[in-house]
């Protein structure tokens, strides 16, 4: 029976704040698991498909997010969609910038290389 439970069991994200379009990943995600989104009371809200390996931390986009669109998390803009973002996507360095830290092309680069992230 403990087999059954485990099957059911889905993994996580939460989205600190209703206005948020984002959701921090409480574990590792791969490409197509189904994430279910909580709430910070820890309801469940939403399902969402990882369209791309997502790592324990990192954001994944709760609704398309477009080009220059801002990034909140916890209520807060957290940056600047570089691109546009689909929903279930990583957003991380590779598709958003931060309005407080500018951080070198170099740098960022060896960020997607040292995460494996995707790219399209």
């Amino acid at each position: 029976m403990s087999d059954n439970l485990s099957l059911v069991r889905m993994k996580k994200a939460i989205q600190l704040d209703p206005n948020d379009n984002v959701a921090t990943l409480l574990v590792d995600a791969v490409k197509g698991d189904e994430i279910e989104i909580i709430s910070a009371n820890n309801q469940v809200i939403d399902v969402v498909t990882c369209l791309q390996a997502i790592t324990f931390g990192n954001k994944v986009a709760l609704t398309d997010i477009a080009d220059q669109q801002l990034i909140t998390k916890a209520g807060y803009p957290v940056g600047v969609a570089i691109m546009a973002i689909p929903r279930g996507e990583l957003a991380h360095v590779q598709n958003v910038r931060s309005q407080r830290l500018d951080i070198p092309d170099n740098i960022i680069e060896e960020i997607i290389k040292q995460m494996g992230i995707e790219q399209a």
